[in-house]
């Protein structure tokens, strides 16, 4: 028996051993993160969200880390990608930091492009939302849905499915946003090949636009319902409290997909890079987020109001090849344009 005990002692001792260790480990390796990337200096991150959001981020990074400069060149997401792959074509490796949806960092990912980086922070992620490998990791998430005018609809006449748009009562009432093939992607992923089959339906939905063109027309002109593609969290508050009578609804399943963040693999500040994905990646850069009208994607914390996730059943859009990208790119521009 006193055999046992004393096993039992010394393996204990053994594990809590280890587990100073590994805590020693974790925070050496902090340490030298933080001097190298003050030796650096500077991160430059490419992102495709727009110039107030990257600003932002720029002053509460460089507020906890003075010693790096934050530079950052923002575009559109496919604009941004092209832009990217003409400077690797010739030779200019600028970014450090890519930021964008998933759909381009695949891209990316295929070409070769991205480093492998497991951040302390990547265990705070289910596993949807972030590379087994370690490539890349969702930093927030643009959950997919349907809005509607509410001057010209009551709560209890909104739609609360895809199928119902299908009811001759919304023919040339809707409006499209032809920017967000990955609305079409979900649809594939849930409804498998009767996917084409709602979307060729849907056609009466003609009406291509950017996020602001198709809120105001909604606003001001006599369509009632926004078929697909409008973030619910993005500058939702703005929206409405500029006058919009605009109102998002909310269906189930809640289609999300992740914007990511990944380092890229030849870039001049690495440390830097790594830091700043840290930092975004962390309970404090997750609820920073949540300031700029973002779903975090952090499981321990929660947008702002709550019920955009709270309770919600989330189907998260699964990323894919760029040829599979391409290929349903245009078939929904097929249908929709």
């Amino acid at each position: 028996m006193k055999a046992i005990i004393s096993l039992v002692l010394a393996l204990h001792g053994i594990f809590s051993l280890i587990g100073i260790t590994y805590a020693q480990s974790q925070s050496t390796d902090r340490t030298k993160l933080i001097e190298d990337a003050k030796r650096e200096g500077k991160v430059m991150v490419y992102v495709s969200s727009n110039a107030s959001d990257a600003k932002a981020l720029k002053a509460v990074f460089e507020k906890k880390y003075p010693f790096i400069n934050m530079e950052f060149l923002s575009s559109g997401k496919d604009a941004l990608l092209s832009k990217y792959l003409l400077e690797v074509r010739t030779g200019t490796y600028l970014a450090d930091v890519y930021q964008s949806s998933v759909f381009p960092i695949m891209n990316l990912l295929e070409k070769g492009l991205l480093a492998r980086y497991h951040s302390p922070e990547r265990e705070a992620y289910i596993e949807a939302l972030r590379d087994k490998d370690g490539y890349w990791n969702g930093m927030y998430l643009n959950a997919l849905t349907m809005a509607y005018n509410t001057r010209m609809l009551k709560p209890d006449e909104v739609p609360t499915s895809y199928q119902e748009l299908l009811l001759p009562k919304w023919k040339g009432k809707m409006g499209f946003v032809l920017s967000h093939t990955e609305w079409y992607f979900a649809m594939l992923q849930m409804m498998g090949r009767k996917g084409p089959k709602v979307h060729g339906s849907l056609e009466q939905a003609k009406y291509p636009g950017a996020h602001r063109l198709l809120i105001d027309e909604s606003a001001h002109d006599g369509r009632r319902v926004s078929v697909a593609g409008v973030p619910v969290s993005h500058r939702r508050g703005g929206v409405q409290k500029a006058g919009a009578p605009v109102d998002w609804v909310p269906l189930d399943p809640w289609f999300v997909y992740p914007i990511g963040i990944a380092v890229t693999a030849k870039n001049s500040h690495p440390a830097a890079a790594r830091l700043y994905v840290d930092f975004i990646l962390s309970a404090e850069g997750q609820t920073f987020m949540r300031t700029l009208s973002r779903i975090p994607a952090r499981k321990d914390v929660l947008p702002n109001p709550p019920r955009l996730m709270e309770g919600r059943k989330l189907f998260v859009i699964k990323p894919a090849s760029s040829a599979v990208y391409n290929k349903y790119n245009k078939e929904m521009l097929g249908y929709f344009r």
